[in-house]
């Protein structure tokens, strides 16, 4: 079982209608993440069955400060974990594990494709900001596929989060979850990508239905399948049971 580990909450912002963005400091010590890795939250809620509601939340910031982090969270209906970060307080503890994750840059040249769906966009911004994946720079193309401008963060604040040379970004409007079109929808924004340069790399974050079917698309038109990345958020049809801690629909 993973060591508590715990920090305290600085400073918190609503950046949108749904989207809270949270600065926390180590209680002690550094958090020792690498950009694109994840924190496990213990909200301390039980949850029907005596489990306890644990939630993980991509880092969003530059892995070049490790005292101090953020986490962006999307509120999700009545969900116990998302609500418990909507209302915790600056000065309040937070408890957590980690950092956790493989979804980890190459030290290696190349140009690279990052698309995030929904939610997913909080691992590709910590990706993106992390210290290994801009040493050294490459061309790299940014895609957020998300169905609406107020899905979650605004669209603002993670252009200028990933600000750099060579690093173009893009949003695309997507059929929500579960709709017929939106594979369809995916394959055809990432063709569009290969049309004009097909990447060394690809790092997909999100929807599971759709980022593992596009690793098999990217791999058939010639991208090395060892150098795709994926971290699904949910829809991961290699996990059959939810664990808690996974980044669940019901927030």
């Amino acid at each position: 079982m993973a060591d508590a580990r715990l920090a305290h909450v600085i400073g918190a912002e609503r950046i949108g209608p749904q989207a809270r963005l949270l600065s926390l400091a180590m209680a002690e010590g550094e958090l020792r993440f690498t950009g694109g890795q994840y924190i496990i939250v213990n909200t301390g809620i039980e949850l029907d069955g005596g489990k306890l509601a644990k939630r993980a939340y991509s880092i969003v910031s530059s892995d070049a400060e490790q005292t101090k982090f953020q986490l962006a969270v999307r509120r999700i209906g009545e969900g116990p974990g998302s609500n418990f970060m909507h209302r915790i307080a600056v000065g309040a503890e937070v408890s957590f594990s980690g950092p956790w994750g493989k979804f980890l840059p190459e030290t290696t040249s190349g140009s690279k494709l990052v698309f995030a769906t929904d939610t997913g966009i909080t691992a590709a911004l910590g990706l993106l900001r992390g210290r290994l994946f801009r040493e050294p720079a490459a061309d790299t193309t940014v895609v957020w596929f998300v169905e609406a401008d107020d899905y979650f963060l605004p669209t603002s604040f993670a252009r200028e989060s990933i600000k750099a040379e060579r690093v173009s970004f893009e949003t695309v409007a997507a059929p929500a979850v579960g709709h017929p079109e939106r594979l369809a929808c995916a394959r055809a924004t990432v063709d569009r990508v290969l049309a004009t340069q097909r990447p060394d790399w690809a790092y997909l974050a999100g929807d599971g239905a759709l980022i593992y079917p596009m690793r098999d698309h990217l791999a058939d038109a010639g991208v090395p399948r060892e150098h795709i990345r994926l971290e699904a958020f949910f829809n991961n049809p290699q996990r059959r049971i939810p664990i808690a801690g996974s980044r669940l629909s019901d927030g």
